[in-house]
């Protein structure tokens, strides 16, 4: 898919884009895990994302459930209350904050737990399939070599705006 731009017609090659084809990668894993989930374990990949958690630590509050799974907490609010609903995880006020809630899960959840792993598991063997471990890994390491990278440069543009905000005030 090639773009052309009216403004100049500047040329851009989607379809061999970096970004472009991680991102669709990134959808087509979430589709597919939706389903699969959905499909073996009864649970939405929202809800795996808030079980897996909870299953790393234990107690959290919505903020930081929120936090990790890197959406706003109004998004959590009804994914919260549904599995509240549904009996995988509850509630309890926090012992220091009482306008605090933790959040645990629940025995129903617990025993969930293997049935959505198998799920992580069997979409990972359809997505890797024809491919060579070496190949995986290498795949593995130039992704996290590629987030750093980008991590690295959006706290050098934060530190770039920053610096330009103090000196407009000075």
């Amino acid at each position: 898919m090639l773009m052309i731009s009216n403004l100049g017609m500047i040329r851009y090659d989607f379809e061999n884009s970096m970004g472009f084809v991680v991102n669709m990668t990134a959808k087509a894993f979430q589709k597919s895990f939706d389903i699969e989930l959905r499909k073996n374990a009864g649970v939405s990949l929202s809800q795996w994302r808030v079980v897996g958690a909870l299953v790393i630590q234990p107690g959290l509050t919505q903020k930081e459930i929120a936090d990790k799974v890197g959406i706003e907490g109004a998004t959590l609010v009804p994914i919260i209350d549904k599995m509240e609903k549904e009996g995988l995880l509850k509630r309890k006020p926090d012992s220091s904050d009482r306008r605090v809630n933790r959040i645990y899960l629940t025995q129903k959840a617990d025993s969930l737990w293997e049935s959505m792993v198998e799920c992580a598991l069997k979409i990972r063997k359809s997505s890797t399939k024809n491919i060579s471990e070496n190949d995986i890994q290498t795949t593995l390491e130039t992704l996290r070599k590629i987030s750093q990278n980008l991590t690295s440069f959006s706290e050098i543009d934060k530190a770039i705006v920053s610096v330009k905000k103090i000196n407009r005030m000075a």
